[in-house]
């Protein structure tokens, strides 16, 4: 890593006291959620020459490290006042970090989110409302697809400043495929498709690699699973989903991991922090995997093989409609420096020399004009990764709106899925023990 990263440390603190800190914060960092203006006053320090620093923090792999460090190198070459100072880790050690940062008053200037953070980010009273800086010309979101603006505001307020957007699909290994004699997977393929598909691979790949990672402990993944039955798993005010909709789906993962068709429980634990350039598909020891569609372009560049990306499979009588995800930057309610904040943001989703670093790299963008700067450099996963979503667009709909906490209780289906792996619970305990703790952090 260059000189500037800073090395991620994973913050470890139990769920539970880490929601009581959270919570007791929240009521003071309120009064900057009602008056922004009161209590970020920038005192426009770049703008008189002095040095302003400004930290900002982001999740993902070396290959984005390495390209986020290369933004932020020319945003600094070209507003030589403002020092940026950068703060990364995995994605799923990013949120408990961040929040934990930010109930110690010690949150980066910048962060970003996603749809699966945003809600949550918002209801601690982490983000500054960005709707006067839009009005100001701070940031300028003129050109921007509907889709993105929508995709950053939580109750009408704007938050969040996209990146671009995409869809979760399945990313898969061509060369698997092929080797076991199969066609490739079209969208909107079925869960019976998917598991005849998962054994016949699996027949194939032998003993030293598996048709899928098991994702029974993946929020993601269970959202899709769940949308499918008119649902999600959260709601504004808590948990959207009943304990038969979590038997099913842990006893799905359960069958999955009985017929070989998954690593066994010590390998798959392994790979919870490791990058997409470590992961399991990029190295070959899987078949399919299920992210979000701007991923594919990052497995690709450390894979052997050729990846493709298909849709996530359907319930032929379920519904039909998917979650669009929305990747963004925010400003942190207590940024002492707001105005040089926007000026990054600005930077980062509407300069040219920039577009042409960031490259779409959350997918499509949502300036329509970095769209054309970005275009014709874009490289044949690119082309897979926007033909996917362009073929999906038409089926997608908003994030589902979540609670504050919401991000803790992502991490107790994690946690209660691998206890079944290990044979530590049963299904019918983890079920029970996971509504009883999410519903104590979501404040039921």
């Amino acid at each position: 890593m260059e000189g500037k990263s800073m090395k991620s440390k994973k913050v470890v603190m139990p769920i539970i006291s880490a929601m009581l800190v959270l919570g007791l914060t929240a009521c003071g960092a309120q009064d900057a959620k009602d008056d922004p203006a009161a209590s970020n006053k920038s005192t426009d320090k770049s703008d008189s020459g002095e040095k302003v620093e400004l930290r900002v923090a982001w999740w993902g792999g070396q290959a984005r490290h390495d390209k986020m460090n290369k933004l932020f190198d020319l945003f600094e070459q070209k507003n030589p006042n403002i020092k940026v100072s950068r703060e990364f880790t995995t994605e799923n050690q990013y949120a408990e970090k961040f929040t934990t940062q930010a109930a110690g008053g010690n949150a980066p200037d910048v962060l970003q989110t996603s749809s699966f953070f945003q809600f949550d980010f918002v209801k601690r009273n982490m983000m500054l409302e960005l709707d006067p800086l839009v009005a100001s010309g701070d940031i300028n979101v003129s050109d921007f697809d509907p889709v993105d603006v929508d995709g950053g505001k939580v109750n009408g307020k704007l938050y969040a400043i996209s990146l671009g957007h995409n869809i979760n699909g399945i990313i898969y290994n061509t060369e698997m495929f092929k080797k076991a004699g199969l066609d490739m997977p079209k969208n909107n393929w079925t869960w019976d498709d998917y598991v005849a598909t998962a054994k016949a691979l699996q027949k194939s790949l032998g003993k030293d690699a598996w048709a899928s990672e098991d994702e029974g402990g993946v929020y993601r993944v269970l959202e899709l699973f769940v949308q499918q039955r008119g649902k999600s798993v959260f709601t504004e005010n808590g948990l959207g989903i009943d304990k038969q909709d979590l038997t099913d789906w842990f006893t799905f993962w359960d069958q999955m991991r009985k017929d070989g068709l998954t690593p066994p429980p010590a390998i798959q634990s392994e790979q919870g922090d490791k990058t997409q350039e470590q992961s399991m598909l990029a190295r070959g020891k899987v078949a399919m995997i299920t992210k979000s569609s701007n991923q594919l372009k990052i497995y690709q560049g450390s894979a052997k093989d050729e990846l493709g990306i298909v849709s996530y499979p359907m319930d032929p009588n379920g519904q039909k409609k998917i979650p669009l995800i929305v990747a963004s930057l925010g400003i942190s309610a207590k940024t002492k420096h707001p105005k040089e904040a926007a000026k990054l943001i600005n930077f980062v989703v509407n300069d040219p020399d920039a577009a042409n670093i960031f490259k779409g790299e959350h997918g499509p963008q949502a300036s329509k004009k970095m769209q054309e700067v970005i275009k014709p450099l874009l490289g044949k996963p690119e082309e897979k990764e926007y033909a996917f979503v362009n073929e999906m667009m038409p089926t997608t709909k908003p994030y589902p709106t979540m609670p504050g906490g919401s991000t803790s209780v992502q991490k107790l289906l994690l946690s209660n899925n691998e206890a079944i792996a290990f044979g530590k619970k049963t299904i019918p305990q983890a079920v029970d023990e996971f509504f009883a703790q999410a519903n104590q952090v979501l404040g039921r």
